[in-house]
C-alpha cells in the first residue's frame, strides 16, 4: 500500500532511481525518464512533490543526480518501520496518521554513537525509572559518569555489571536503585569500575507486568 503523497507515478521514479544506483548508473533526469518511460519534463516536474515528501533529497546543483532519501528506501526496500506522528503523554489527543519517516536503524532515533552497544537486563531494581526486566538498554562507554546519572557498573569482587544510578561522594561512591526493595550500595571510589552510561533503553515488558 502506498503512502498518502505517493502516486504510482512517483513509486515508478523512485524504483527507477533504486534500480539505476544498483546498477552503479547515476540517476539523472534522463536516465530516470528513459528507464520509467516518462520524458524528462515529467520526472523533473514529480521531483517537487518527492522532494516535499522526503523521498529525494535536495538537489546539489541542477543537473545532480537524483537521491534517495533514508525513507524512500526503506520504504520501497521494504524494509523499516513507520513513524506516524505524535501521540500526547498529557492531555489525550489523537495521533496524527502521516508517515513522517521510515526507522531501519536505531540511530534514527537513540542519540547513539560508534562504540555504543545494548544490554538486556535481568533484575527489577530499577523498575522506579521505568527500566523493567527484559528491556534493552543502549550504553555508552566511559570511565566515569556524571553525579547522579545512570551507569553500568563492575562492582567490586564481582564478575558481573550492574546498572545502577551513581553518586560520587569524595573519596566514595554509592550505587542506587530504582525500587526500595534494593537498599544503597557503598563503596570506596577506587574499588568501583564505571564501564559506561546509559543513553536510553527500550521497554520490551507486556502489559500483565506494568500498569498504565
Amino acid at each position: 500500500m502506498y503512502a498518502p503523497e505517493l502516486t504510482r507515478t512517483r513509486r515508478l521514479i523512485l524504483d527507477a532511481i533504486l534500480r539505476l544506483q544498483a546498477e552503479d548508473t547515476p540517476p539523472t533526469l534522463g536516465a530516470v525518464a528513459q528507464a520509467t518511460g516518462l520524458t524528462k519534463q515529467a520526472v523533473s516536474y514529480q521531483t517537487v512533490p518527492l522532494r516535499e515528501a522526503h523521498y529525494l533529497e535536495p538537489a546539489a546543483s541542477r543537473y545532480a543526480p537524483l537521491m534517495l532519501t533514508s525513507k524512500a528506501r526503506a520504504l520501497i526496500g521494504g524494509g523499516g518501520f513507520p513513524l506516524v506522528g505524535e501521540i500526547a503523554a498529557g492531555q489525550p489527543s489523537y495521533a496524527e496518521q502521516n508517515v513522517e519517516a521510515y526507522i531501519t536503524r536505531l540511530d534514527q532515533v537513540i542519540d547513539m554513537k560508534e562504540g555504543d552497544y545494548l544490554l538486556r537486563v535481568r533484575g527489577d531494581s530499577m523498575i522506579g525509572v521505568g527500566i523493567y526486566p527484559q528491556d534493552i538498554v543502549i550504553v555508552r562507554p566511559n570511565e566515569t559518569v556524571p553525579n547522579g546519572d545512570i551507569a553500568v557498573v563492575l562492582l567490586p569482587g564481582e564478575s558481573a555489571a550492574t546498572l545502577k544510578r551513581v553518586e560520587h561522594q569524595n573519596s566514595k561512591i554509592t550505587l542506587h536503585s530504582a525500587n526500595p526493595d534494593y537498599p544503597p550500595m557503598t563503596f570506596p571510589a577506587r574499588d568501583v569500575r564505571i564501564q559506561g552510561c546509559l543513553v536510553a533503553h527500550i521497554g520490551q515488558a507486556s502489559l500483565r507486568s506494568r500498569r498504565v
